[in-house]
């Protein structure tokens, strides 16, 4: 083997570390190269880097100095808290002031409970003396203070004072205070001391937080802070020991105008820095952020990097280009070829052959190739096969879902699912479904079905509720039970059954059945299966269940109309006694039935049919007027006979169904209004009769009203003691007459 082919028949994996740690290296030094250059130019990157964070410092400043003073101008712009401040200012007896104590004290500590950078807060009157502070401290003359002398030197000064960052050991203080006023007249200070450090609150932004110096790869950034005559707030110390000239410097640099770092004598270290100046609106003060390391640059060396830069990526790129071409020739095209024969391989196809000649790897994956290509093509055609049935599967279990909820007859439509299921299942020979008796104890044979046409089994076959049978197993647990037979274990109900699955038929109150099934080989009911005669005894359950509830809704649909009949019937009876018991109180003569009704019209009300008498140049007929099969009476029309058609049958018929249905209505509407005529009179009747004081005027109104109400000449009322207590007492009687 010569050396080429030698180091083609290296192990893929050496081949592609060597890739790699060519690239690393080359990385590497790409790095080192563009570190090198970046040391020397990041001037312009420094100066960005200063500008960004010492504007985006003194937003975050500006943001806690205007929620401070908002805060402070609430307590002092408050009227009723201005009234307690002139009531504690002005002194006076307990009484008088402890109110005002109170409120004053309450709003404070509402303030601290909300602020948790807040150390205290207190009013402080004009000569000093601190009047309450929140939380409490000793009753201190602040004259000293920063602010009391600020104001003591001009009492109408508005705006909102700020001291400096002063360490009070071991903890940081900042002071914000204005002056409380009455009617335009001083009476005092309030006075908020924070936490500049935000230590209870260490998820927010907070003064120092502001203030703390940044480690950057180039250096150290610095902040701190400086007010209009030159004083130093930093977080490295709570004061700055400063002399003449270093105070003179920093008023100098904030009064200075900053459009961009310039380079200067710090007036913190003394040393030369790059930095850049914001002012801080709302604290009076100016940040400044400078580099204490600085970072200077030759920008005159530009063009020579760029050059440097541009031919080692030349080199970079030559070198790429050969590992790539190494690459594609060791790796990716034997990879390609071994993809292509794979995915013919897992189509089934034959495989091309591959000039592949590598000893590594890739050549035994070559080498491998054909034997899992013979094995995959056994898999297809496995897989095809499977999926053929499961596919027939899957489309008789859809027929046989669709054939099962257009039955509605419980019978049949249990002979239906068996049927199909020998039919649409050429592994099942018998197919039964057992119901559970009434007290579910038995399962009943209901119908049975067999491939080879009669089933041995009848109905009315029988079996125990009991762990013995394969159906009473299932029944018991709830869930499908299979057992396997051979010659020696047959199986109970058929001889040839060498494997049974029997599956519950669950309904929504408990079980209906089973569904049992019967094949004559053992390897029937594997798991897959077992799913599908699940899922098949679940919509046979369904539309049993549907089923029985269409019976059960037919059967009362029956009954109710049935019922409606009955009652129509016997309410126009009804009414047709009372209308003929009316008529002659109303000056009517009842005529006799017979003599109503015509021949035809009593045959059409007899036989509920049209019926017709043709003459030479007319015809008579009648039909029956009827609602819910209930006749109540008949129409009689006489036409000329060339008139007479099937139309106009339609029409009659159409009519007398109109007719009927308007008669029952106002028959309705005539007996709602009798009903509420009734009321009406009750009504009336007992409003009088609740007006009388006595039992003689009771009985009198009572038979005067009843009387007129039932339209009667005479009415009488009797009343009798009970004979029964008093048998010798003579019984009393009262009588009273109506004359209209």
């Amino acid at each position: 083997m010569n050396l080429l082919a030698r180091f083609l028949s290296v192990p893929l994996r050496w081949k592609l570390l060597g890739s790699l740690l060519i690239i690393g290296v080359l990385i590497v030094m790409m790095t080192l190269f563009a570190g090198a250059q970046y040391a020397r130019d990041v001037q312009p990157i420094g100066n960005i880097l200063v500008e960004s964070l010492a504007r985006e410092r003194s937003i975050t400043l500006q943001a806690i100095v205007n929620s401070i003073t908002a805060n402070l101008r609430n307590l002092v712009d408050n009227p009723p808290l201005q009234d307690a401040y002139a009531t504690l200012a002005a002194g006076g007896g307990s009484a008088s002031i402890q109110p005002a104590q109170a409120l004053v004290q309450s709003v404070f500590q509402n303030l601290l409970d909300n602020n948790p950078t807040y150390w205290q807060v207190r009013f402080v009157s004009i000569g000093g003396r601190a009047l309450l502070a929140v939380p409490s401290a000793p009753q201190v003359s602040e004259v000293e203070e920063d602010y009391f002398r600020t104001f003591q030197r001009d009492l109408t000064f508005s705006g909102i004072f700020i001291s400096q960052i002063t360490r009070r050991a071991p903890d940081f203080e900042i002071d914000f205070a204005t002056i409380v006023r009455r009617s335009g007249r001083p009476i005092g200070y309030l006075v908020i001391s924070v936490d500049p450090t935000g230590r209870n609150t260490p998820t927010q932004p907070s003064i120092l937080t502001a203030l703390r110096p940044l480690n950057v790869p180039a250096g150290v950034l610095g902040f701190y802070l400086i007010a209009p005559d030159g004083r130093i707030d930093t977080i490295s110390e709570a004061t700055v020991e400063q002399t003449p000239e270093q105070r003179a410097r920093a008023a100098q640099l904030a009064a200075q105008t900053f459009t961009t770092p310039i380079n200067y004598l710090s007036p913190v270290t003394n040393r030369a820095v790059r930095g850049f100046a914001v002012p801080v609106r709302g604290m009076d003060r100016v940040l400044v952020a400078e580099a204490q390391v600085l970072l200077t640059a030759r920008t005159d060396e530009t063009g020579r990097f760029l050059a440097e830069f541009g031919a080692v990526s030349l080199v970079v790129i030559g070198v790429l280009a050969l590992l790539a071409f190494f690459l594609d020739w060791t790796v990716a095209r034997p990879m390609r070829l071994l993809a292509e024969a794979a995915q013919r391989a897992a189509q089934g196809r034959g495989l091309p052959e591959l000039n592949i000649h590598q000893n590594d790897e890739i050549g035994s994956l070559a080498a491998a190739l054909p034997a899992l290509g013979n094995i995959s093509r056994q898999d297809v055609r496995a897989l095809e096969s499977r999926l053929s049935q499961r596919t027939r599967e899957v489309e008789a279990t859809r027929a046989i879902g669709q054939t099962l909820f257009t039955l509605r007859d419980t019978e049949s439509l249990m002979r239906r699912v068996v049927e199909l299921l020998c039919t649409t299942f050429e592994e099942i020979t018998h197919a039964h479904i057992f119901a559970l008796d009434a007290g579910a104890q038995m399962l009943v044979m209901r119908v049975a079905h067999a491939q080879s046409g009669e089933s041995p089994l009848r109905f009315g076959y029988r079996l125990n509720v009991s762990p013995r049978s394969v159906a009473g197993r299932a029944i018991q647990g709830g869930q499908f039970a299979v057992q396997l037979f051979d010659e020696n274990t047959p199986n109970e109900m058929i001889s040839t059954t060498r494997a049974e699955l029997a599956l519950p038929l669950r309904m929504r109150d408990g079980y209906f059945g089973v569904l049992d099934l019967h094949s004559d080989h053992a390897e029937t009911f594997g798991d897959a299966e077992i799913s599908l005669f699940q899922t098949l005894a679940d919509q046979i359950a369904v539309a049993i269940t549907n089923a029985q509830l269409f019976e059960e809704s037919q059967a009362r649909l029956a009954e109710i109309e049935d019922l409606n009949r009955r009652m129509l019937g016997e309410a126009w009876r009804g009414y047709e006694v009372a209308r003929r018991r009316a008529m002659p109180r109303r000056g009517f003569t009842a005529p006799e039935h017979d003599s109503e009704w015509s021949e035809l019209q009593l045959s059409a009300y007899q036989t509920g049919e049209l019926q017709e008498r043709i003459d030479e140049e007319t015809v008579t007929f009648a039909v029956p007027v009827a609602l819910r099969e209930q006749r109540f009476g008949a129409v009689e029309w006489t036409v000329p006979r060339t008139t007479y058609n099937e139309n106009m049958r339609l029409l009659a018929r159409e009519l007398a169904s109109r007719l009927a249905v308007n008669a029952d209505n106002a028959r309705l509407l005539e007996q709602s209004q009798r009903l509420a005529e009734r009321e009406r009179l009750v009504n009336t009747i007992s409003d009088r009769l609740s007006r009388q004081t006595n039992v003689e005027q009771v009985l009198q109104v009572a038979v005067k009203e009843l009387g007129q109400a039932l339209r009667l000449p005479q009415a009488s009322i009797r009343l009798a003691a009970d004979k029964l207590l008093e048998p010798v007492q003579e019984s009393g009687e009262s009588h009273a007459r109506n004359d209209e």
